[in-house]
């Protein structure tokens, strides 16, 4: 319907440890359905000693932004 909308996701989990896996902590039935929806996937929990306000989109050093379209 918007197909110049870019789809962003903010998770606190790991993209390829507790996501993607089928044995990952957050992976379940609708994991594949879910992540075929964003464009845009930022991992990674927040954590305060690693806080950067110098980061574009995400706010501390150990998250990654995963482009996945």
């Amino acid at each position: 319907m918007f197909p110049k909308k870019t789809i962003w996701c903010y998770t606190g989990y790991v993209y390829d440890k507790d996501i993607l896996p089928s044995d990952g902590k957050k992976h379940c039935a609708f994991t594949e359905q879910f992540l075929s929806c964003i464009d845009v996937l930022v991992d990674g929990p927040f954590i305060e000693e690693l806080k950067d306000i110098s980061l574009q989109f995400r706010g501390s050093r150990n998250q990654r932004i995963l482009h996945l379209k």
